[in-house]
């Protein structure tokens, strides 16, 4: 089944083919040794077609330090040890991800003694930084010796440019122009390109202030609904490096635009997303995915029991396994949280 979906605002969502190009592997620096798994670097080129609207997902950031916790001064925030050994200065919103656990330990019959938390692919906004002390609120507090790394958070205008470099169609109004869509506490907030203010806008305010510094989120990805006219393709350039470890993205009643932070491709079965939505035995009763591909979005769930079975099932068919849908590289997600407010966490995929 596909979806035809209307924004508080009228519009139609007919998500189309984003074509990525390849990624080039570049040197690393010498921090890597503190990460997990080797952090792979390249560009990315995204195509937004005329008169359709595109997913994208964002998985090039800048990381900027990398290293392990220290200490835990007070709640909120981190002392870290880092490479660079000092932290730098930032400009512009930044978060800190939480790359690995230090141990294992927990509770059960096959636990170590002892326990520890588990942040885990978790990120946060970064409020401050004093020397080496990060001010950021985690949803669960990370480990001494857990790993991390600091990255530049995409916003609106370092996607697409502060002056609209990515050439989008503008206008006076949002009624003319390209709409870039960023998630927001479950809804989905548009915004355009103001050629007479020469500012990005919200599109429910024309006259709104600036929101070219809009942050995406940590975790969280676009959605680029282009009108019929303006140039043929407009293309998007990424660059930068691939967040290692796994993400876990935080979720509310709603729609929302979650990213996908890898460069290799996955199915709905070996995604393991069936373990951390909530499923259902049937379509209403669960959290609803929608992979787009060739300007159809397609709508699946996680079935849990009844007629049909379980396993994986789209929207129009409740017996047919599923689990066979390609995860793309370079696609974020339309995910609907419609049971319980349950994470969302995507697990680092390897080819094998």
């Amino acid at each position: 089944m596909t979806l035809n979906l209307r924004s508080p605002i009228g519009w139609l969502l007919a998500l189309a083919l984003l074509s990525a190009g390849p990624l080039s592997a570049q040197g690393l620096p010498a921090q890597e040794n503190l990460l997990p798994v080797s952090r792979t670097a390249g560009v990315l080129t995204v195509q937004l077609p005329q008169g359709k609207s595109t997913l994208v997902a964002l998985p090039m950031v800048k990381i900027v330090a990398s290293g392990t916790v220290a200490a835990l001064p007070a709640a909120g925030q981190i002392e870290v040890t880092s490479s660079p050994a000092v932290l730098p200065s930032l400009t512009g919103p930044h978060a800190i991800k939480i790359t690995s656990r230090v141990d294992q330990r927990g509770t059960g019959s096959n636990a170590p003694a002892g326990s520890s938390t588990n942040a885990y692919g978790l990120s946060a906004p970064i409020s401050s930084i004093t020397g080496q002390v990060v001010t950021a609120t985690l949803a669960t507090v990370p480990n001494v010796g857990d790993e991390f790394v600091i990255y530049q958070v995409p916003t609106i205008a370092s996607i697409f440019g502060a002056t609209n470099t990515a050439g989008l169609t503008g206008g006076a109004t949002a009624d003319v122009a390209d709409i870039v869509y960023l998630g927001s506490a479950g809804t989905l907030v548009g915004y355009f390109y103001n050629t007479t203010a020469s500012q990005w806008r919200l599109a429910s305010n024309a006259d709104s202030p600036d929101q070219g510094s809009t942050a995406v989120g940590s975790t969280g990805g676009v959605l680029v609904a282009r009108k019929a006219g303006g140039a043929s393709v407009v293309s998007l350039t990424l660059s930068g490096s691939i967040l290692p470890g796994k993400q876990v993205a935080p979720v509310s009643s709603g729609f929302q635009v979650v990213n996908n932070p890898y460069s290799v491709a996955t199915t709905l079965a070996a995604s393991g997303l069936q373990n951390f939505i909530n499923g259902g035995t049937g379509a209403g009763t669960a959290d609803l995915l929608y992979i787009e591909q060739a300007g159809v979005l397609t709508g699946y769930y996680f079935k849990t029991g009844g007629v049909g079975g379980t396993g994986w099932r789209s929207l129009a068919d409740n017996v047919t396994n599923q689990g066979a849908v390609l995860v793309a590289p370079g696609k974020a997600f339309l995910f609907k949280e419609q049971s319980g407010t349950a994470g969302f966490v995507m697990q680092e995929p390897f080819a094998e």
